[in-house]
């Protein structure tokens, strides 16, 4: 028994289910998209979107932020992150980004806009930062320590008591207010320069800065968490001449307002510094099938590239068959013995003796089957 070895006409086969099976389950998903051409200068962005509470109202604010310049602070190693001391943070205030300089100049419009005093527009700020979600640095990136420029925390969305209380304390700076790093045990705040308001605060150089809690939600300014209550604190000022400048620096093409959206809440305090505030997420929706008819219109030329390819696979396939049935090399296999009729020569006699060997061979037999010598 000879069994064939047929490699190609299997794959070819295959190929041509996978073919149609991508085919049948277009009809069941949206339609593809051609893609349009994308000149090498063109900026992507990170399109990221924040909801707070405060006044009474809920504030949405969608910001985009270019790939580039986020990828220009990613580029700074762990390794150089951790040996930076909170009394060099700094490093990581990027009061000179031409980025944060422009949503500060939002913030500090809508402020205006809403006739918020400095305090009302710090704390409308403040509640900005607290909005954004708490998370350890190990569990959102896997290092110990990682703090975050702030670019990178509002790209991530996410980030630890150093990260937020960063971004805070870049954008008060850029607003024009005085801060300082405030260092209880295990934690980092922002103190805000300030004078005859309500609330805790540190002196520094025979001025009082009032605590700002980064972490939680409806925390103002002087408000401190139970945590920290009769805890002492290192505070550091903040020297941002010392701070990562990126070699890259980009504007936004559009820097949207924060606004108010349509409905409003009550902030609801959350003591402790740690909290963490949880984002809102939409009820998943189910996307209607498309028809096949519609992928057909709206990407032609993808469809008949897909009819083609099919053809040209059945057409290859069978032009392959009939190759190998007649060329394919065989791969013998032991197999039993046929158990078809015999021919008169399988059962013919053997009768014929060899005077040189003494070998008997069959009655038409000329030269012996043995030694090979002519015996008839």
């Amino acid at each position: 028994m000879l069994k064939l070895n047929r490699p190609r006409h299997k794959s070819i086969r295959l190929f041509i289910i996978f073919a149609l099976v991508i085919v049948t389950s277009l009809a069941t998903v949206r339609p593809f998209e051609v893609a349009t051409a994308q000149s090498p200068d063109q900026t992507q962005y990170f399109n990221r979107g924040f909801g707070w509470n405060y006044g009474g109202n809920y504030w949405t604010w969608n910001v985009s932020i270019p790939n580039a310049l986020y990828d220009a602070y990613q580029a700074v190693p762990d390794s150089q992150r951790i040996h930076v001391s909170i009394s060099n943070f700094g490093f990581f205030t990027t009061t000179q980004d031409i980025y944060i300089q422009s949503l500060v100049s939002k913030l500090n419009e809508t402020a205006a806009q809403q006739g918020y005093s400095a305090y009302d527009a710090e704390n409308f700020v403040l509640a900005f930062v607290q909005s954004i979600p708490y998370e350890t640095d190990y569990n959102s990136t896997g290092f110990q320590v990682y703090p975050r420029f702030p670019i990178e925390t509002l790209v991530d969305n996410v980030g630890d008591c150093k990260s937020h209380s960063i971004l805070f304390a870049t954008l008060t700076l850029a607003m024009g207010y005085g801060a300082v790093y405030i260092n209880p045990p295990d934690h980092l705040a922002v103190g805000v320069l300030g004078n005859n308001l309500q609330g805790t605060y540190w002196e520094y150089n025979n001025q009082t800065y009032y605590y700002c809690e980064t972490t939680g939600s409806g925390f103002k300014i002087g408000d401190l968490p139970d945590q920290i209550k009769g805890q002492t604190a290192y505070v550091y000022p903040i020297d941002d001449s010392l701070q990562y400048v990126p070699k890259l620096q980009q504007a936004p093409t559009v820097a949207p307002d924060p606004t108010i959206a349509p409905y409003g809440t009550t902030p609801v305090p959350t003591l402790g510094p740690n909290a963490i505030t949880t984002p809102n997420v939409n009820q998943p929706t189910i996307e209607p099938a498309s028809p096949l008819s519609n992928i057909v219109s709206s990407s032609p030329l993808f469809f008949i590239i897909i009819v083609i390819a099919i053809g040209a696979s059945i057409a290859a396939t069978v032009k392959t068959a009939k190759r190998t049935r007649q060329t394919q090399p065989v791969e013998a296999v032991v197999s039993p013995e046929s158990s078809s009729p015999k021919t008169s020569e399988d059962t013919e006699e053997c009768n014929k003796y060899c005077i040189y060997c003494g070998q008997i061979n069959k009655s038409c037999a000329v030269f012996c089957e043995k030694c090979g010598k002519k015996i008839g």
